[in-house]
């Protein structure tokens, strides 16, 4: 069905009221803002509407409930007052009631009610309606006093730029919906007479994502990728408010786990919320359920720990270290350390390496002739060096190819995606990499460490069957003391090896 309106704002009118005398109140500079970035996004002005006069002590008008059958969506502006008006919690009733008649209060598992919390109020005291739908948070709180802030100018530059993005982080959301809604009517939705009240009606399935919520001080990180993550068509996971008791939640964080495709952990300084019943802390709860869940469903899965990160208490800095040393909850995962935006481009790799089917191995395997014989390929080995090491690594190339390898080595001209690109195929097809450490600078190498440890993000369906450093000329200091768990370290810095090499091709 059609919707006169857009959007109706559920609030409380005290909440309205500026802290600054010439600046409009907080709600209606919401409205305003809202109503440009929708207009923008839709390419049409949305009708949004909220009444500007109503006192907490009015007679509830019926005449809002009769126009709520009209109304997509409603945003409920949650604040302290808000959860004690009965004015407003009759508001949120009587437009679920509404939606229920219609095409049901969830569309494709969104909830037609979106939740905006202005100022913190416990999760408990929402609308019992509302309570288990993920919220919109408008707010902050400072690590230096514990005191929350409001997304606001008032309080500074900092909350001002976050109360922008949240609000297009919303009005993208709403945008997505409204299209989905119209989309539905244009085909023909179904009416109550063929659609169970409360049912959500679903569009077709799009990859599902568990993207485990986190700690304060990675939460800005988390919300960057959720919005690019959605801007690529996934379904986000946990779409509902998690509950803070221990046994509800793992088995809440089960559910959602089972029906994703993959999922996300991120795992920074902070311990995070411990909840009611346990001495874990929310982050370590999910990463344990998803360990679990993959080893028995094989659920692919990313952990990611910023480059540097450091704990602030002993319980993260154990869990950090259980993580690094692989000992627990690691089962199915790639542990990723570096910034976040190669992160981001790893998942990627990720999402579409799911669409793809398993490539051909190029180990040296057998495989059937044209005469039905069995031949066998030759094994790829990667040599990753720099380009002022070109004319350095051709010994060990020759050795390579001597012994029967295809050897592949990086591009250097073109652009630079291209090469990143290109860098990142050869070492999804390669059966072993080899990093050839010359004149390139410590950076150099860390860099290309930092592939070996994110090289099953990138798409790999099965390990490789070696990873070795190999020091070249000049020597120096650091080159003589490195060592390396990750990856066997071979000295050819006066020669090949050959005892050296043969042992690392006999891996093949």
């Amino acid at each position: 069905m059609p919707f006169e309106k857009d959007i109706f704002i559920s609030y409380a009118h005290i909440d309205d009221e500026s802290l600054v005398q010439s600046q409009k109140g907080w709600i209606s500079e919401f409205h305003r803002a809202l109503d440009i970035r929708l207009a923008q996004l839709l390419g049409r002005r949305p009708v949004i509407w909220r009444d500007p006069s109503l006192q907490g002590n009015h007679i509830f008008d019926q005449q809002i409930v009769d126009q709520f059958s009209s109304v997509a969506i409603m945003i409920s502006i949650v604040t302290p007052r808000y959860v004690k008006s009965d004015w407003c919690l009759k508001e949120v009733n009587e437009f679920y009631d509404a939606c229920s008649k219609n095409i049901g209060f969830s569309v494709d598992n969104k909830a037609r009610i979106f939740k905006v919390i202005k100022t913190p109020v416990r999760i408990d005291q929402h609308p019992e309606k509302i309570q288990n739908i993920l919220g919109y948070e408008f707010y902050a709180t400072d690590p230096s006093t514990g005191r929350v802030k409001e997304f606001s100018p008032v309080f500074g530059q900092q909350y001002e730029l976050a109360y922008w993005e949240k609000l297009d982080d919303l009005a993208n959301d709403i945008c997505s919906f409204l299209e989905h809604v119209e989309a539905i009517n244009v085909v023909g939705a179904p009416t109550v007479a063929n659609n169970t009240p409360g049912t959500p009606v679903t569009s077709k399935k799009s990859k599902k994502v568990y993207l485990a919520e986190s700690s304060y001080d990675t939460q800005e990180f988390r919300n960057s990728l959720k919005r690019e993550l959605q801007d690529y068509g996934c379904y986000i996971l946990p779409d509902k408010q998690l509950p803070l008791v221990a046994p509800v939640l793992q088995d809440e964080v089960g559910h959602f786990i089972s029906e994703s495709d993959l999922s996300i952990h991120l795992v920074g300084s902070g311990y995070g919320v411990v909840p009611e019943g346990t001495q874990r802390s929310i982050v370590e709860i999910q990463n344990d359920v998803a360990s679990a869940k993959s080893s028995v469903a094989k659920l692919p899965r990313l952990i990611w720990i910023p480059e540097g990160v450091e704990a602030t208490d002993d319980r993260q800095m154990a869990l950090l270290n259980k993580l690094n040393q692989g000992r627990d909850g690691v089962t199915g995962a790639d542990l990723i350390h570096g910034n976040l935006e190669d992160f981001k481009s790893i998942i990627l790799d990720k999402l579409k390496s799911l669409d793809e089917p398993p490539p051909p191995s190029p180990v040296a395997a057998q495989s059937n002739g044209a005469n039905g014989q069995d031949v066998k390929t030759s094994a790829v080995v990667y040599l990753i060096c720099d380009m002022q090491d070109l004319d350095a690594i051709k010994p060990l190339e020759d050795y390579l190819f001597d012994h029967g390898c295809e050897v592949v080595i990086p591009i250097f001209d073109g652009e630079e995606s291209d090469i990143r690109e290109d860098h990142t195929e050869n070492l999804k097809m390669c059966d072993v990499a080899i990093i050839f450490y010359g004149n390139a600078n410590e950076m150099w190498l860390r860099s290309k460490m930092r592939d070996f440890m994110k090289i099953s993000g990138y798409g790999r369906t099965k390990p490789l069957h070696a990873k070795a450093v190999y020091l070249g000329e000049p020597a120096t200091p650091a080159k003589l003391r490195f060592r390396s768990v990750e990856a066997e370290v071979i000295n050819g810095i006066e020669s090949v090896p050959a005892d050296k090499m043969n042992n690392l091709l006999s891996k093949i």
